[in-house]
């Protein structure tokens, strides 16, 4: 398979122990075939700590974003159909290609480091969620 940006053959790489992925050794991009983001999604094996801290600067980041939804389309490494980039989650302001027709992923440079810390960052959120709805839930009936 070929990196849709340079045309360099993407090499198997193993990520977060056991996800099988694709990464281009020129512009370091990802491929991920249908399934393995929601893998890695599910994993919890590096700390992003630090890194949730800086990310993202909401009001920073839309006119980059703005830039970035006007990017050349690109073709999928896989089945050669036109990509579509959209924003994952529709509030990570992360960019993404996915293609229409194999459901896979591609990921620039740092991409999936950002994904990773949007997640974490979502599991942290959640939880302090569920933590506030059971002690309003205490609280009302106490």
């Amino acid at each position: 398979m070929q990196c849709p940006i340079d045309q360099n053959e993407l090499q198997k790489q193993i990520y977060e122990s056991d996800i099988k992925v694709d990464i281009c050794p020129h512009c370091s991009g990802v491929w991920l075939d249908k399934g393995e983001l929601e893998a890695i999604q599910d994993s919890v094996e590096n700390d992003y700590v630090e890194e949730m801290e800086k990310f993202p600067n909401y009001a920073g980041n839309a006119y980059t974003m703005a830039l970035q939804k006007k990017a050349t389309d690109i073709t999928c490494p896989n089945c050669n159909a036109n990509m579509e980039r959209k924003e994952y989650a529709y509030t990570s302001q992360i960019m993404i290609d996915k293609c229409p027709s194999c459901h896979g992923i591609w990921l620039d440079k740092d991409e999936l480091q950002a994904l990773e810390i949007f997640f974490e960052k979502s599991r942290l959120e959640a939880r302090d969620l569920r933590k506030s709805f059971w002690i309003s839930l205490k609280n009302l009936f106490s």
